[in-house]
């Protein structure tokens, strides 16, 4: 069976050491450790479309898997190229040939993997507000910094249709096998910002779309993939297994049995493993001591 370990948020550029970027040689090493035969990692390498390519490159030469990855909104901000739009970053990202935006790959054992960035249409977020209300991208004195460094070339809700349909056509060349799809933005609302308070019963809205898992449940997907959020968390519905596995930022590494956060165990901690079956994408739990300590 195809080994396959699902990461997302790795944001390389800021969980760095001392000023070095360590969490690439941690993650290559990770995945060596696990015996992994595909590396997929579901959004927000980096805040650079430049340096997230190289990362994918590096992973590429090291992890000794096959590297596959979707852009998350962090990774078509033109922070560090204010002269680009969403388009001309996204478009970069696409070149490259582990990009799954591509189209779908087909893999052994019967497994094709379909994944884009994906987008919001504001549903996660509290009906207390409006429409215009979320078109703002503005709450509480905070601004989504998508308004600022995604700009693309037509509305949020035009942009989340086009991802829709970008996804249905590529399951639609995916059809009769066993199916995983990746998207960078959260599918289910399991995954949003649960008992939210004010700031989030806004800010939900900008995390996904419901329509992504309804979706991969309609399509018959049996393992969907997602970021973004900064959660670590699995739900199965309507046959479908979900999982949100992102590490996040280092700030919001949990401290240990009494030591500091610390990027390789959160790395092993984070990365879900699966043996892509027959039937079933079956988890594949790390029991090793280095893991658990």
């Amino acid at each position: 069976m195809t080994r396959i370990g699902l990461i997302s948020d790795i944001h390389v550029d800021l969980n760095t050491l001392g000023g070095e970027e360590v969490i690439t040689g941690f993650l290559a090493a990770e995945s060596r450790r696990r015996g992994l035969d595909i590396l997929l990692v579901a959004g927000d390498l980096a805040g650079d479309y430049a340096v997230s390519l190289k990362t994918v490159d590096r992973l590429s030469a090291e992890s000794g898997a096959r590297v596959l990855f979707i852009p998350g909104n962090h990774d078509i901000w033109n922070e560090k190229h204010p002269g680009l739009k969403a388009w001309d970053t996204y478009n970069a990202l696409l070149a490259h040939p582990a990009n799954l935006a591509r189209g779908p790959v087909f893999i052994e054992d019967g497994w094709t993997i379909v994944g884009d960035l994906g987008w919001y249409d504001f549903a996660f977020g509290d009906p207390s507000f409006t429409i215009e209300d979320f078109e703002r991208m503005s709450y509480m004195d905070r601004t989504w910094q998508d308004k600022i460094m995604s700009i693309w070339d037509r509305g949020t809700l035009e942009v989340h249709r086009m991802f829709m349909d970008r996804l249905g056509q590529a399951l639609d060349a995916a059809a009769g096998g066993r199916i995983l799809l990746a998207t960078h933005v959260v599918q289910v609302s399991e995954f949003t910002v649960q008992n939210p308070g004010a700031m989030w019963k806004y800010f939900n809205a900008f995390l996904g779309s419901p329509e992504y898992g309804e979706l991969a449940i309609k399509r018959g997907v049996a393992l969907s993939v997602c970021g973004h959020v900064h959660h670590r968390c699995r739900v199965s519905k309507g046959g479908t297994k979900f999982v949100c596995p992102c590490l996040g930022y280092r700030t919001e590494w949990p401290a240990r049995d009494g030591r500091p956060a610390d990027a390789a165990r959160e790395i092993a901690r984070t990365l879900a493993v699966y043996e892509l079956g027959e039937n079933e994408a079956i988890p594949v739990p790390d029991e090793s001591a280095s893991a658990a300590s």
